[in-house]
């Protein structure tokens, strides 16, 4: 078992690539907080749970999920819910779940050190819910990933479609593009690690658009061979 002074968290994660990445980086921002990853939720101080909501009733499976959790809660354990549930249900979830501590959608990540703190001081009713019209987007060098030749790239985020059957621009955002600069210079790190194959993700990437005007998606794909 973790000792109280120990920096443990567990993280389990639902849905598509990018909820799977998403959890790349949470875990590569934790593990730079000083956070160590266990593998068995009786070993964590903190266990966060990824969320997706394109399933159908995926808010009442996410609480199932919780209620099962809710047993840890004596044990001293502290909770987090993440991802497109946690932005979709927001401060709900701390009604019907009042042992979780920390609710943040997938554009807050990059406030996680500053909610990290909060939580360790023992503050309860954590939100990271961003306006959906945010510029932001979460990039960081802090990212974990799990397989050592392949690895993804998020270089937009959100989608504009509002389509009837899905719930992304309302989870997510709306559409938000990385520089093109991060991207290539994200992607040489990876290259010059050893990465063999780099993938690029969004919800829409055909629709990225640099926010520096400085190349196209196709013209940003074109450089694909300096990245080696």
């Amino acid at each position: 078992m973790a000792t109280t002074l120990e920096k443990t968290f567990y993280i389990e994660t639902f849905g598509c690539q990018m909820n799977a990445h998403d959890s790349e980086k949470v875990i590569g921002t934790l593990e730079h907080e000083g956070y160590r990853r266990v593998d068995e939720e009786a070993d964590a101080n903190l266990i966060l749970y990824n969320t997706c909501s394109i399933r159908d009733k995926a808010e009442q499976k996410v609480f199932h999920r919780l209620n099962e959790y809710k047993r840890m809660k004596g044990e001293g354990k502290q909770f987090a819910v993440l991802g497109c549930v946690a932005q979709q249900e927001g401060e709900k979830i701390f009604e019907r779940a009042p042992y979780v501590s920390l609710v943040s959608g997938s554009a807050s990540y990059r406030n996680l050190p500053q909610m990290l703190v909060r939580l360790e001081a023992g503050e309860q009713r954590i939100t990271g819910l961003d306006d959906r019209q945010t510029e932001e987007t979460f990039d960081t060098e802090f990212t974990a990933r799990s397989n050592p030749h392949r690895g993804y790239i998020t270089i937009i985020e959100g989608c504009d479609k509002f389509c009837s059957y899905c719930v992304v621009p309302y989870t997510r955002g709306k559409e938000r593009s990385r520089s093109s600069e991060s991207v290539l210079a994200e992607a040489r790190r990876m290259a010059d690690q050893g990465f063999t194959d780099i993938q690029l993700l969004g919800q829409n990437v055909n629709s990225y658009r640099d926010p520096l005007n400085k190349m196209s998606f196709a013209e940003m794909l074109a450089r694909r061979i300096s990245w080696t």
